[in-house]
């Protein structure tokens, strides 16, 4: 599987990278997630024009990675077909990729993991070390888990401070897990911030065989990004987004 990419100006590829990679922003959200502005039709536009392959994880459900991924596999039939959702849990967020379905949130952890797993499907943990938020998975529970664990969110280009995914790398490598990098874009000009560049795959096996290999782009974000985000998130309560 290989694309035609409209080459980003600061993209440290050289030009005998691209016929053989796939580039693949790990971490985005649409405007399926109540904190998102982002329109699928912009997703779309943004992949078209970069060929960043997105990977839509929106909050507790699978509808915005179904929108996406219906359209880009109708118009490239070599693609994957990548459901993906960041799903809440009592012990805080997953990540599932190459889900079969939508699963539920507020389940705990482990019921949380073993439903993704039943599914095929793969585990990312996001942002496991953001002091931001409130809503990472706890590390007790990261700690117990970690042999069930797929991969560790080592890049994420909203993290507070680069010192944080740096946590974040040493304790995947401490415990022999990949790591993934991704936007986390929740407004339209985050996309395809951060990025690795993969080689081809077409399922799990081949997604985390992979990454271990893959090279990274990465661009941290100014942390006023998240009152932007806060701000959607009232708008989109009140409704004056909702025509997004």
């Amino acid at each position: 599987m290989s694309h035609t990419k409209n080459i980003p100006e600061n993209s440290p590829l050289r030009d005998d990278d691209i016929k053989d990679s796939i580039w693949f922003d790990m971490h985005l959200h649409s405007n399926y997630s109540a904190d998102s502005s982002v329109p699928v039709k912009t997703i779309i536009e943004c992949y078209q024009h970069t060929g960043i392959l997105p990977l839509v994880c929106d909050h507790n459900t699978i509808a915005g990675s179904e929108c996406v991924y219906d359209i880009l596999c109708k118009n490239d039939h070599d693609l994957p077909y990548i459901l993906a959702e960041e799903i809440m849990t009592s012990d805080g967020e997953i990540i599932g990729v190459f889900l079969q379905e939508e699963i539920p949130p507020y389940m705990n952890a482990e019921e949380t993991l073993d439903a993704i797993h039943d599914q095929g499907a793969l585990s990312i943990v996001p942002h496991p070390f953001c002091s931001y938020r409130t809503n990472i998975l706890k590390k007790d529970v990261m700690d117990n888990m970690i042999d069930c664990l797929d991969i560790i969110e080592g890049y994420n280009s909203r993290v507070l401070d680069d010192w944080e995914n740096a946590i974040a790398l040493g304790y995947a490598e401490r415990r022999g897990k990949p790591v993934s990098a991704g936007s986390d874009a929740h407004t339209s000009f985050e996309l395809g911030r951060t990025y690795v560049s993969i080689e081809p795959f077409s399922d799990p096996k081949g997604l985390i065989k992979a990454l271990p290999n893959a090279s990274v782009h990465y661009s941290h974000m100014n942390s006023a990004i998240h009152t932007v985000t806060r701000l959607v998130k009232a708008c989109r309560k009140m409704g004056i987004l909702q025509s997004l």
